[in-house]
């Protein structure tokens, strides 16, 4: 006849101990790895101005500072195109009223995207309740079979990152 041994003792404390000690120092082991292989040159992202980007009726662009504040005498516009179309990139001129250059990007031919920032509280900053309006010299900005949607939009103090649109929406 079969016996069904009954044992109703369970790991003993002492193992338990070990294991849980040795499976923390694996993982501790795992997240060293895994972190010295993060970029550790990444540069700086302090984002901090809201934005909000939308398409006027000239089919021209208006990003409207939401929140935040940075010194606009220090602030860089850069439009990057993902599509291999390179950057240009401004600083923002003297705060009030005033149009700017931004560039030309390197297929686009003759359309030069100029800007307007509007210093709206007239404090020297980039702030809430201010707008940078994107056009083309040219007209509107489909100008050429080119336009700002999908273009990345990076506002910079020095090397940091301090408000950006990924993609602008169509």
């Amino acid at each position: 006849m079969n016996r069904i041994r009954k044992n109703d003792n369970g790991v003993s404390p002492v193992i338990a101990t070990i294991l849980m000690v040795a499976i923390t120092v694996v993982l501790a082991g795992v997240l060293v790895v895994y972190l010295q292989t993060l970029p550790s040159n990444a540069g700086t992202v302090t984002t901090n101005l809201g934005l909000n980007a939308q398409k006027t009726t000239n089919s021209d662009w208006l990003i409207s500072v939401t929140g935040g504040s940075q010194a606009a005498a220090n602030v860089r516009l850069q439009v990057i195109d993902p599509n291999g179309g390179g950057v240009v990139a401004t600083t923002l001129p003297s705060p009030g009223t005033y149009s700017f250059i931004i560039g030309t990007p390197a297929n686009w031919g003759a359309v030069t995207v100029c800007g307007k920032f509007n210093d709206n509280n007239g404090n020297a900053k980039l702030d809430a309740g201010d707008s940078l309006l994107l056009y083309s010299a040219t007209g509107a900005l489909p100008a050429n079979g080119k336009d700002l949607t999908g273009m990345t939009l990076q506002l910079m103090v020095g090397s940091n990152i301090v408000g950006t649109i990924g993609a602008l929406p169509s």
